[in-house]
C-alpha cells in the first residue's frame, strides 16, 4: 500500500517532516522524557483494555477457537467473525504503535520496516516473554530490544577486521537466545496464565 498508493503515503519516498505533539509547548531538552511518558501512558491504556477484553466472554470465545476451532463452531460461535474482530483489534494496536513511532521520528518510509524488524524481532519478543501473556509480551519486547540495541554498542568494541560481520553477530546472539528459550522455557519467560471461571471457584 505504501509503495503503490502515492496519494496515501507519498509512495516509496515516504512521509517526512511529521509534526511532533506539543513540540512548541514542551522544552526541547525535556521532550524525549515527555514523549516517553506519553508512550507509557498509551501502553498502559492498551494493556488494561486488552486484559479486560480477554477476561470477557469475547476473550473466552477467542481462546476456545484457538484451542479447538471445530468445537467452538459447533457451539454456535461465528469463528470467522471472531477471527476478523481479533485481526482488526490487533491492527488497531499496531496502528497506534506506528503512529507513536512516526511522530517521534518525524519520518516514515516502507524501507524502514524490513522483514527483520517487522516479523522476526516481533516474533522473538513474543516467544521470549510468553505469547499467551500480555505482561510477557511487554517483558519480551523490553528484553529483546534491549539486547538488540545493546549488542549494537558491543560490536563497536570488535576488532576492525570483524566490524563488517557485526550485524551477523547480532543476529547470532538473538538466535542463540531464542534457541535457549525454546529449549528451557518453551512457554516463554512468563507463559500463559491458566484461569478458572469465578463461577467454578465460588462453587
Amino acid at each position: 500500500v505504501f509503495n503503490n498508493e502515492g496519494w496515501l503515503a507519498n509512495g516509496p519516498r515516504g512521509l517526512m517532516g511529521l509534526p511532533q505533539p506539543l513540540q512548541g509547548v514542551v522544552p526541547p531538552e525535556y521532550y524525549n522524557y515527555f514523549y516517553l511518558a506519553v508512550v507509557f501512558c498509551v501502553m498502559w491504556a492498551v494493556y488494561v483494555a486488552i486484559e479486560r477484553a480477554i477476561r470477557s466472554p469475547w476473550g473466552r470465545v477467542l481462546k476456545a477457537i484457538r484451542e479447538d476451532e471445530i468445537s467452538a463452531a459447533m457451539s454456535g460461535k461465528d469463528v470467522f467473525l471472531f477471527k476478523m474482530q481479533s485481526l482488526v483489534l490487533g491492527s488497531m494496536i499496531m496502528g497506534i504503535g506506528g503512529a507513536l513511532y512516526a511522530h517521534y521520528t518525524r519520518a516514515i518510509s516502507p524501507d524502514v520496516f524490513t522483514p527483520l524488524y517487522g516479523t522476526f524481532i516481533i516474533w522473538v519478543m513474543l516467544m521470549a516473554g510468553g505469547s499467551g501473556n500480555n505482561r510477557g509480551a511487554i517483558l519480551g519486547a523490553f528484553l529483546i530490544w534491549g539486547i538488540w540495541t545493546g549488542t549494537k554498542f558491543l560490536t563497536d568494541l570488535l576488532p576492525y577486521t570483524m566490524k563488517a560481520r557485526a550485524p551477523y553477530i547480532r543476529f547470532l546472539i538473538v538466535g542463540i537466545l531464542l534457541e535457549l528459550i525454546l529449549i528451557y522455557r518453551p512457554q516463554g519467560i512468563l507463559g500463559e496464565e491458566k484461569r478458572v471461571s469465578r463461577f467454578l471457584e465460588e462453587g
